[in-house]
């Protein structure tokens, strides 16, 4: 099942490779193709421009394209030309030569001409990433070198012809493919500068430089082994991570491929959970047919098949047992809605793939939150107290204002706690209206979430977890959370901050607001400590069960047991209606206390029990009747009695597992 899952990963990490491939490799075939046709003759000096313009307007996913000639060859009263075409909101058009002399050495006054000089020496190639002074950004270029033929008949280099990717477009060609929500690539050329990441000021950086300060980027990017893949664990989220390595073919870079375990082997622990199920399943119908072949109840002796009730129900105990195990130690994701963010790199990546489309400028505000405590007054109210702070180091404060909105806020009391080194903090306190998912009463696990709007919602603010302020982001060590946090009746399992995309029909009054950024969340996951549940709601209805199963042993139409035992339908409907009374009380406040919208699966047991109250109240009218029936007359009520316990442990186990399967 894991090779599997490591296969299928290493597919995409192949599949990525070669989307990028054919992307670099149109740098190649649009470079060669201007180069040649200047070569031929085919396209003129005074047509340059025109062409160049023209492959930029047809190639959208292009940054810039130019030609630069050597001096003089342009024409003889010109030394230098080099028309650069760029993509700059819309396309632009920029003489290299007046910004700088690129025949100068590579360097020289701070100015890079290594893409003018290397292509000229070396032939078709690709440059090494760098900042273009005419484009004012990081950019990569594949450059070829055209010719023209002197009077002797040979070929000269005239110029070169230069494409180019920024190392912007690039991160966004890669973070346009599918890793997951928090997969990601970044690719490195064969000297180490950085191509593509997702933290954007990593671009055109050595990585040697960079792995001085980031663990989690010298862990992946050190002994790279083309085709091989490594699992790294990160102190800080506490997550293990697989890193595929391919060659890019056409540029000879290294393409890193980062899949988060978690998530990517997600649906594999599902099928693993289904399957541990199915076999558990199977080895109690075949320990249950096997019993009966050993036993040979199939000849009808009593004995025999008493003995076989009592092992299929004892199986059906052990299967409901072994079902529940499962699903606490293995729950199914419920929160795929969410995007967990656990470090930078994940918080980059995130961002960026639910602002690939947003132009704007955007303002970040990082949020950190710390709570003091947590309290549930209702099924659907939670009181939380703590401190939210922001920091507003690179940001205007004029221009906005500080603060912070909770949406689902019943009531809300907020003050300012201090104010230093441009971060504000506050201590609150509020009342949280939350839905909660009760289904699976009392193995449920909760998410009790703190949804996060700025004070200035409605202009261009994303609110960021402030991943400094933290001494670790795992999930169990619980960042965020007082220490010897106690919230009765639940365990804590852990807490994060996560994003979510959300949609509103209004516009709250703001004619162009428009929601295009997620939402942060922060979160607290908990798991009913279900010990007191089955105390307080299951033992009762254990205890119901056996009730009416005595009843049922009882039931007899032996006028001597009748005497002896006292038994008369009369009594047993009574004493049914009694228990169902009972029940309905108990049901009625377990439905109250959880305020559920559905049904919860305790609830099924409710559903069950009184199936069989029905069931022992219509035998006794059976057996008091004078009507004859072959059921109840056979050796004196036998089938029922039999039957009782297999038929209520069997559809108690078949109901738990369509809850948690």
């Amino acid at each position: 099942m894991l090779d599997d899952a490591k296969s299928d990963a290493e597919g995409q990490a192949k599949n990525a490779t070669n989307e990028i491939d054919i992307e670099l490799s149109k740098l190649i075939t649009i470079s060669e193709s201007i180069a040649n046709d200047l070569n031929s003759g085919k396209l003129k000096d005074d047509k340059v421009n025109e062409r160049l313009r023209a492959t930029l307007e047809e190639h959208t996913k292009l940054w810039g394209v130019s030609v630069a000639y050597k001096p003089y060859e342009y024409n003889l009263s010109t030394r230098l030309y080099a028309p650069y075409f760029i993509r700059n909101g819309e396309i632009q058009r920029i003489q290299v030569e007046d910004k700088y002399d690129y025949t100068l050495p590579d360097g020289e006054n701070g100015i890079r001409t290594n893409w003018y000089h290397q292509p000229l020496n070396e032939g078709p190639t690709w440059i090494e990433p760098y900042f273009g002074s005419a484009g004012q950004t990081f950019m990569v270029n594949y450059n070829v070198p055209f010719y023209r033929t002197n009077t002797s008949g040979e070929e000269v280099p005239t110029g070169v012809v230069g494409t180019e990717y920024s190392l912007d477009g690039i991160r966004g060609l890669v973070g346009s493919i599918d890793l997951g929500n928090t997969g990601y690539g970044f690719i490195l050329t064969d000297k180490g500068t950085v191509v593509s990441h997702p933290i954007q000021e990593y671009l055109g950086k050595d990585v040697n430089d960079l792995q001085k300060t980031d663990e989690t980027l010298r862990a992946i990017t050190q002994n790279i082994t083309h085709g091989k893949h490594k699992v790294i664990f990160n102190e800080f989220t506490g997550q293990n991570s697989w890193v595929f390595y391919e060659l890019i073919p056409s540029t000879n870079w290294t393409l890193g491929v980062v899949f988060v375990e978690d998530e990517a082997f997600q649906e594999t622990k599902t099928v693993e959970r289904h399957l541990r199920i199915l076999f558990g399943m199977s080895i109690i119908a075949f320990l249950f047919f096997l019993s009966i072949l050993v036993s040979r109840a199939y000849k009808g002796s009593s004995d025999k098949l008493w003995l076989v009730a009592i092992i299929f129900s004892v199986l059906c105990i052990s299967g409901m047992f072994f079902v529940w195990d499962i699903a606490l130690e293995n729950p199914p994701d419920e929160n795929s809605q969410y995007v967990e963010v656990f470090d930078r790199v994940g918080l980059e990546t995130t961002l960026h793939k639910h602002l690939a489309s947003y132009e704007g400028q955007m303002i970040r505000v990082p949020t950190g939150v710390f709570l003091q405590s947590l309290e549930f007054t209702s099924a659907n109210n939670v009181i939380v107290t703590g401190y939210i702070w922001q920091d507003y180091s690179d940001v205007m404060i004029d221009e906005i204002s500080p603060g912070f909105i909770f949406p689902e806020a019943e009531s809300v009391d907020i003050e300012e706690a201090y104010n230093e080194n441009n971060t504000i903090g506050w201590y609150f306190r509020a009342v949280l209206r939350q839905s909660f998912d009760y289904s699976k009463y009392p193995f449920d696990r909760e998410d009790v979430w703190i949804r996060l709007w700025h004070n200035d919602f409605h202009q261009n603010i994303i609110l960021t977890p402030d991943l400094n302020s933290y001494d670790s982001l795992h999930p169990e060590s619980k960042p965020g959370l007082e220490n010897n946090f106690v919230l009765e009746g639940w365990d804590i399992q852990n807490t994060f901050f996560s994003y979510r995309s959300n949609s509103y029909n209004a516009n709250f009054g703001v004619g162009d607001y428009q929601q295009e950024f997620p939402e942060l969340y922060y979160n607290v996951g908990l798991k009913r400590n279900f010990i007191s549940s089955i105390i307080s709601n299951l033992i009762p209805l254990i205890v119901v069960s056996f009730l009416l199963f005595a009843v049922l042993m009882i039931s007899t139409k032996n006028d001597k047991n009748i005497r002896l035992y006292g038994f008369s339908s009369a009594i047993v409907l009574s004493y049914c209606a009694a228990l169902f009374f009972v029940l309905i009380v108990s049901h009625v406040s377990l439905r109250e206390k959880l305020a559920a919208t559905g049904v919860i699966y305790l609830e099924y047991i409710y559903f069950v029990i009184y199936f069989v109250l029905l069931g022992v109240s219509i035998n006794s009218i059976l057996l008091a009747s004078c009507i004859e029936n072959k059921f109840v007359d056979y050796k004196d009520n036998l089938i029922f009695k039999l039957l009782y316990w297999p038929i209520v442990l069997g559809m108690l186990l078949v109901i738990t597992l369509i809850n948690f399967y």
